[in-house]
């Protein structure tokens, strides 16, 4: 059998070796949908997603139904892999696939300029430090019909991102702490996984440390301190004995974070051009050489 040397290609996301560490890219995958949509000659926009533009469900006909789906099935695959900076806006224009309307479309195009303007960003990954942590986030998006919050978090190792997620709560939550709870119990479970994968290969120097998750709320913080949750809402106590019995294993460790520097920020709701560059480079999404 030939040696075919290292692979270069995987899935479709170009892997580059650097003096400095490895980075992933899916420029030749942006470049093929913005032009199958015809949208490579479009205008570059700085930002993903305008968060002034309310986005409702349309009750009237689909307008061109199939096509929408179409991109937004694409932009969910580089979302996936290298694109977390689109994470929460391919998330919210999800929803409204069974009836887009002329707005839905015009958030879509935001998307497809901000890709064109980033088509050669790729996330970078330095060889230290080798620390895994994470990030935590919670918004309410009060230019939605919808009541349900939406949560975020994002873990990086080495200057990289590694792992993110933004989603819409399936509970209806009374109040921001309940639902920075529900969201650092997510978290908290990606962490707990993240540290046994780290953990099953040979190379990783052991013990692993506890997991450091950074959150913005302190009243959130300050209950998971507390072994004892005296909420009535039966969910939220669930939420809370998943933190507290992860804290108690040595699996996780939640501080505080200034909301300016929460890298989860991007993943739940739409932010002004300063803020999305900020958090992208510190994401390590950064131009790729060709």
């Amino acid at each position: 059998m030939k040696d075919l040397g290292e692979a270069n290609v995987i899935l479709g996301i170009k892997i580059t070796r650097t003096e400095k560490g490895i980075s992933l890219n899916q420029s030749h995958y942006i470049e093929k949908i913005l032009r199958k949509y015809n949208y490579f000659d479009c205008k570059p926009a700085s930002t993903p997603y305008d968060p002034s533009i309310k986005l409702f469900k349309n009750t009237g006909d689909g307008v061109r139904q199939s096509e929408y789906a179409s991109i937004i099935g694409s932009l969910r695959y580089a979302t996936d892999c290298t694109r977390p900076d689109i994470a929460y806006v391919v998330g919210l224009l999800c929803k409204f696939t069974s009836r887009p309307s002329k707005e839905h479309w015009n958030a879509i195009e935001r998307v497809m300029r901000y890709l064109k303007r980033t088509i050669t960003l790729g996330l970078h990954y330095q060889r230290y430090p080798a620390v895994l942590e994470g990030y935590n986030d919670v918004d309410w998006n009060t230019l939605s019909d919808d009541c349900k919050a939406t949560s975020g978090y994002i873990f990086n190792i080495a200057g990289g991102v590694v792992s993110w997620k933004s989603k819409k709560q399936t509970i209806l939550a009374q109040s921001t702490m309940e639902s920075e709870m529900i969201a650092l119990a997510a978290a908290s479970e990606e962490a707990s996984w993240l540290r046994c994968l780290l953990a099953e290969i040979p190379l990783w120097e052991k013990p692993l440390p506890a997991v450091l998750i950074h959150c913005d709320n302190t009243v959130a913080i300050a209950k998971i301190e507390n072994r004892y949750y005296n909420g009535k809402k039966r969910q939220i106590r669930r939420k809370h004995s998943t933190i507290r019995g992860l804290i108690s294993n040595g699996a996780v460790r939640v501080d505080y974070v200034r909301t300016d520097e929460n890298l989860a920020d991007p993943l739940t709701k739409g932010l002004t051009k300063e803020k999305v560059l900020n958090t992208s480079i510190k994401m390590g999404l950064m131009p790729i050489a060709h």
